[in-house]
């Protein structure tokens, strides 16, 4: 058996070597940052006469990277951990250099196991490889070596029939180091919508509100940490001052933090936070988080005569304020540009008819007649109203006797008077056409 062992380990070696055959060798390819670790398959593809056994070095750039854990398939089938009836390879043996590393394989040394002709994707084995710190960006050659590698040095052969034939193609991977990219955050613009807004009126008074978010950019997959512990953002965001105006910013982190000072303008709205001043306190995004919410409201006449929908933009800016304020996280002490995602406001205008508040029975006067109308309508079987709007007197958005009371008492005991649209003809914000099918007494 020991002659056995040494006849086959030898026709393992560079000198016996013959030409031709049917296997290909091939290295597969990944990529990692500088540092990191990646694992490589090296595999076998027969498309020759069956084989008992193989040998092969593959080398790299010995500064780029160091190869490490040679296995053997670790149970897969297909592989060398099981080509033996299911069993590991009778010898299996590596050995690791600076500049690569070799494998040597005998399946069976009674010949009862091979790796059949026409098999395809064979593991022979796999290797980790950790990437030098120091590594700079770019692909590096996995190449197989025999010759190089070993005392004495290691062939790139198959056993076939008690030979060894040099593979017929050997296919080269390839490491990949990757430039890791800096921390990277999206600022989420929110979408809102004020619909049916009256078309003859405009937006006027109509007010919304739109959240705004941040959320981190995960890199881990190019070898950046992730999340991130920021400890402070900046905001501006611009809007159209001829149709909307921020009216305030709300702070929705969830905590006080030390400074969070705020700036409206017409066309847009700038924040700043601070967490902590001291330190201490940090906040991550992993997942889309809403940091503020700010109210917009109409600006008067804006959007009048205009009917169906209107989409304003509301888009970060980098340029309000002196000196401007810029959209940027704060990481480690540095500050960091986002990446900017623009929010908007719909607004759908609807035909409605115009109305005056309070005067019930469409006369065009608010006087005791309208009480008697109401009054009849609630409890009598009067007629009923086609504008419920100007039924409701006080404006809660009911019509009830509490309507009746509310416009006695502003006509007999000095009362407030009801809300607009009163003393004119006009509509209310938000009104629909079911609001107020006709009204006779208004144009």
């Amino acid at each position: 058996m020991a002659i056995a062992v040494l006849g086959i380990s030898i026709a393992l070696t560079a000198d016996f070597v013959v030409a031709g055959g049917g296997a290909t060798y091939s290295m597969s390819s990944d990529s990692t940052a500088a540092g990191g670790t990646i694992t490589l398959s090296a595999t076998l593809d027969n498309g020759g006469g069956d084989i008992s056994g193989w040998s092969y070095g593959v080398c790299h750039p010995e500064a780029i990277a160091t190869a490490s854990n040679i296995g053997d398939g670790d149970g897969a089938a297909n592989s060398t951990s099981t080509v033996n009836n299911g069993s590991p390879a009778s010898f299996d043996e590596t050995s690791i250099y600076a500049g690569g590393w070799t494998q040597g394989v005998v399946i069976d040394f009674v010949g009862c196991c091979v790796v059949a002709s026409g098999t395809t994707g064979f593991l022979m084995a796999t290797a980790d490889y950790t990437v030098d710190t120091a590594a700079a960006p770019g692909a590096y050659s996995v190449d197989y070596c025999g010759g190089t590698l070993g005392s004495p040095v290691v062939a790139n052969v198959v056993v076939v029939n008690g030979g060894s034939v040099a593979p017929m193609v050997e296919n080269s991977g390839t490491i990949t180091v990757i430039e890791v990219p800096d921390p990277e955050w999206n600022y989420l613009g929110g979408t809102s919508a004020a619909n049916n807004y009256s078309a003859s009126a405009g937006i006027g008074g109509m007010s919304v509100a739109v959240g705004f978010s941040i959320q981190e950019k995960d890199n881990s997959s190019q070898g950046a940490n992730f999340p991130n512990e920021t400890q402070g953002f900046s905001m501006d965001c611009g809007n159209d001052g001829a149709l909307v105006t921020p009216t305030g910013v709300t702070m929705s982190l969830g905590f006080d933090a030390d400074f969070a000072e705020s700036n409206l303008y017409p066309d847009a709205w700038t924040l700043g936070v601070v967490y902590a001043f001291a330190g201490g306190v940090t906040v991550t995004y992993e997942t889309a988080s809403e940091v503020v919410s700010v109210g917009y409201e109409g600006v008067s006449g804006a959007l009048a005569g205009v009917e169906g929908a209107t989409v304003t933009p509301l888009a970060w800016n980098n340029d309000t304020g002196s000196p401007p304020v810029v959209n940027v996280v704060v990481f480690g002490g540095g500050s960091y540009p986002a990446n900017f995602n623009n929010g908007s406001i719909e607004f759908v205008g609807t035909v409605t008819n115009d109305f005056q508040r309070a005067d019930s029975n469409d006369d065009g006067t608010v006087n005791i007649s309208d009480i008697i109308w109401l009054l009849a309508e609630l409890f009598n079987g009067g007629t009923v109203t086609d504008c419920a709007k100007a039924d409701d007197s006080n404006n809660d958005g009911t019509v009830d006797a509490a309507d009746a009371v509310y416009s006695a008492t502003y006509i007999f005991l000095g009362g407030a008077a009801p809300a607009a649209p009163f003393g004119t003809c006009g509509s209310d914000p938000g009104q629909t056409p079911a609001d107020c099918v006709s009204y006779n007494s208004c144009p």
